[in-house]
């Protein structure tokens, strides 16, 4: 494998391990629940596809569950072999510091040479920065930007840090919001995660932004969530207690079936007509909503999964000895809205597969591989986001 081991002396001192304290949970773009463990299900053969010598990468999201987690694995495992490499999946670890930091040193030691992960808060970033330094590992993240700058500064200044994918999550669910205004709805209950995460903080600034500007208000919240039957509850409560509410926003959630619960608590009160669903990413019954009248609006990445799968895509490149960029990537995968079933129909029939491949494998080879694309670069990579955003949409 082609790594340096370049350790820096002056970063490992400077660090503490006290930073864990206080995190809180979250991983606000519906990764599977907090796994302590550190098991992965290993895909792919041990030689690479090409007769290079193979890499791994480590994946910090489950494989299965919802079609998205799937439909992100297929792409990932497709595209990593067909660059000479193996993945592993292991879901939950984004839920709190604690697990993250348990699954970066796990991999390392299981033999990792890239690793990709959505951190649950800026603070986890500083021991990973450590250990993938010491061990001569790439890494990168998915679905997060590093709000820290002072964290910032420190994680850019690893050789082994290849950068970022993110969405613009405040503009998200101001937008949300904004769509929800349009439609004549000013009462607003949430459903997020616990204060904290860094995705969904951000998209709550942006629904209070549109609160301020449009005269709506969040009349209830509940947090962190984790399965069906808490969003039943929570749902049921929301309703009870606010008899003028108009709308349910589920902001963001780890726990499957979350957007049917809340959808089937509005329909059991016979509220179907007065109070609507708002979700940012999109549910695998979205259409479904949609005809039911329930869902009101629903914003999300053009495929969940394209996040991870572009800096994977960077990462398995360090891997083999051919980095993108001497500086760190900053990739936006932009955010688009759905509104109404026959839009929704149109996506689900796209991504609502989890065979569906972002690229042919021939595409991976001739584009995404450096070894064979040399004009391979951030520029290169901003146009293929931008062009698959516009396929999507189309």
């Amino acid at each position: 494998m082609m790594k340096k081991i370049n350790m820096k002396k002056i970063l490992a001192a400077a660090l503490t391990l006290g930073l864990l304290c206080g995190c809180l949970v979250g991983c606000g773009s519906n990764t599977a629940q907090d796994q302590e463990g550190s098991a992965g299900l290993e895909t792919g053969n041990e030689q690479g596809a090409t007769g290079e010598e193979s890499f791994k990468i480590a994946i910090g999201f489950t494989d299965n569950g919802a079609t998205m987690f799937s439909l992100m694995a297929n792409n990932v495992k497709t595209m990593v072999e067909g660059m000479g490499g193996t993945v592993v999946f292991q879901g939950g670890i984004g839920a709190s510091a604690d697990a993250t930091i348990q699954f970066v040193e796990d991999q390392i030691a299981a033999g990792a040479d890239g690793i990709v992960f959505g951190p649950p808060s800026d603070s986890v970033l500083t021991t990973v920065t450590t250990m993938c330094e010491e061990a001569g590992v790439y890494w990168g993240i998915a679905f997060r930007s590093i709000t820290d700058e002072e964290i910032k500064a420190l994680v850019e200044s690893s050789d082994y840090y290849i950068g970022h994918c993110f969405e613009d999550e405040e503009k998200t669910g101001y937008q949300v919001m904004s769509n929800l205004h349009n439609k004549g709805i000013s009462k607003v209950a949430i459903i997020s995660m616990a204060k904290g995460n860094n995705t969904t903080d951000l998209r709550e600034q942006g629904a209070q932004r549109a609160c301020e500007e449009f005269g709506m208000e969040i009349v209830a919240e509940a947090r962190d969530l984790t399965q069906a039957s808490d969003a039943t509850n929570a749902a049921e409560s929301f309703l009870s207690a606010y008899s003028d509410l108009d709308a349910i926003f589920v902001v963001g959630t780890t726990g499957a079936g979350i957007h049917e619960a809340v959808a089937k608590a509005i329909e059991d009160a016979g509220k179907v007509e007065s109070v609507k669903l708002a979700t940012i990413d999109f549910p695998d019954s979205m259409a479904e909503l949609f005809e039911k009248n329930i869902l009101a609006t629903s914003s999300g990445a053009p495929s969940w999964g394209y996040d991870p799968y572009m800096i994977t895509a960077a990462v398995a490149n360090a891997c083999k000895g051919n980095r993108i960029s001497d500086m760190p990537l900053e990739l936006e995968i932009p955010m688009y809205d759905i509104d109404d079933a026959e839009t929704a129909a149109k996506w689900l029939e796209k991504y609502g597969n989890a065979d569906t491949l972002y690229y042919e494998e021939s595409v991976i080879k001739d584009t995404l591989d450096k070894s064979v694309n040399s004009g391979l670069d951030e520029e290169a990579m901003r146009n293929m986001i931008q062009e698959f955003v516009e396929n999507t949409a189309d």
